[in-house]
């Protein structure tokens, strides 16, 4: 052997979010947070079952137009500091709503406005392979707003969206 190269494989992933965040104007702070809440969600499950989520994170007036309620809103009337996901004592709230059908929207800096928010899918958007509702859901909010869509999984992994593409994925099993 003439020599060994280590790869560092988180490295590479945090070089991905840097670079998304940058590109979609967000705190990379926000990215990683989300991500983290995502992993929380997505390992822990509820109540011994596994679930998933979906968030959305971008221009919360355009991500308003592109879904529409399916609950009342229980992020409204409590402060910015009781929704911001940058702030971990909330990611058990966040979790809560998290399970509710649907998304919950976030502005690009991390305060929750929306929770329980059915994304409109448009006609001719049609899912990928493996793909389901929730990962067709993101997809479609990061196209149509140009913010970002992750999808937690129940069979265990986040994807993230970006401008309707793939643009980080992690297996949680």
């Amino acid at each position: 052997i003439d020599g060994v190269i280590t790869v560092d494989t988180k490295m590479l992933g945090a070089e991905r979010l840097t670079a998304l965040a940058e590109e979609q104007g967000i705190d990379l702070e926000v990215l990683i947070r989300m991500i983290e809440l995502a992993r929380a969600i997505g390992t822990r499950g509820r109540e011994g079952t596994a679930i998933g989520a979906l968030f959305a994170i971008g221009n919360i007036q355009k991500m308003r137009g592109h879904s529409t309620a399916m609950v009342l809103n229980p992020f409204k009337g409590h402060s910015v500091a009781k929704r911001d996901v940058k702030n971990k004592e909330n990611h058990e709230t966040l979790a809560e709503f998290a399970w509710l059908d649907g998304a919950i929207l976030f502005n690009r800096d991390g305060i929750a406005s929306d929770a329980g928010r059915y994304i409109l899918v448009p006609a001719g958007l049609t899912p990928k392979s493996g793909e389901g509702g929730r990962h067709l859901a993101a997809r479609a909010v990061s196209q149509l707003t140009e913010g970002i869509g992750i999808a937690v999984s129940s069979t265990g992994s986040i994807v993230l969206y970006a401008n309707g593409r793939e643009r980080y994925r992690v297996r949680l099993k």
